[in-house]
C-alpha cells in the first residue's frame, strides 16, 4: 500500500513540477519537485523504495518531458538508493537534513543528466541549477513533511 501512496504522490509531484505558477518562477525556474519527493521518500522509508520512487519519477517525467530518460533513470535512482541509505541515522529523521540533501542532490541529479543529453550551451544550464537548487530546497520542508506523515501512518513500525 505504501508504495501505491508514493507513486500517487509522485504523479502529483510531476503535475505540480510542471504546471508550476509563472507567479511563482524565479529567473524563470521553478523548483525539482520530484527530486524533492524522491528525497522524502528515501529518507522516511528507506533505499528499496527509494528506488521505486526514482524508477517512478522518472518514468513520469520522461512521459511529460519526452527528453532523453537514460539520464533521468540513473540519476534519479541512484538518489533514491543513496539517499535512502541515510535512513535510520539521527540526522536524517531532520526537515532541515532533507533541505540540505536536496540543495546538495539538484546540481547532481542535472549534472547526471547532462552527461546522457549535453546542453548546447553550458552556461544557461549552470545559472538554471543554481536557481534551482535552493529554490527546490524551500518546497523540500513541506514534501518530506508529508511523505514521513504518510509512511508512518502505513508502516507505523518503521
Amino acid at each position: 500500500m505504501l508504495y501505491v501512496a508514493h507513486s500517487i504522490l509522485l504523479v502529483i509531484a510531476v503535475a505540480i513540477e510542471r504546471t508550476w505558477p509563472g507567479w511563482l518562477l524565479v529567473q524563470g525556474q521553478g523548483p525539482e519537485v520530484v527530486v524533492a519527493a524522491i528525497v522524502g521518500i528515501a529518507l522516511s522509508a528507506g533505499p528499496v523504495a527509494g528506488c521505486f520512487g526514482g524508477l517512478v519519477g522518472a518514468l513520469l517525467l520522461g512521459g511529460v518531458e519526452g527528453a532523453w530518460l537514460g539520464g533521468a533513470f540513473v540519476a534519479y535512482m541512484s538518489l533514491g538508493v543513496i539517499v535512502g541509505l541515510m535512513r535510520g541515522s539521527l540526522l536524517a529523521e531532520r526537515v532541515l537534513v532533507a533541505c540540505l540533501i536536496v540543495v546538495v542532490a539538484t546540481p547532481l541529479v542535472e549534472l547526471v543528466r547532462m552527461l546522457f543529453a549535453a546542453p548546447p550551451s553550458p552556461t544557461p544550464w549552470l545559472v538554471r541549477v543554481l536557481v534551482e537548487a535552493p529554490y527546490s530546497a524551500l518546497v523540500a520542508a513541506p514534501i518530506y513533511a508529508g511523505f514521513r506523515a504518510i509512511t508512518n501512518l502505513l508502516e507505523p513500525e518503521h
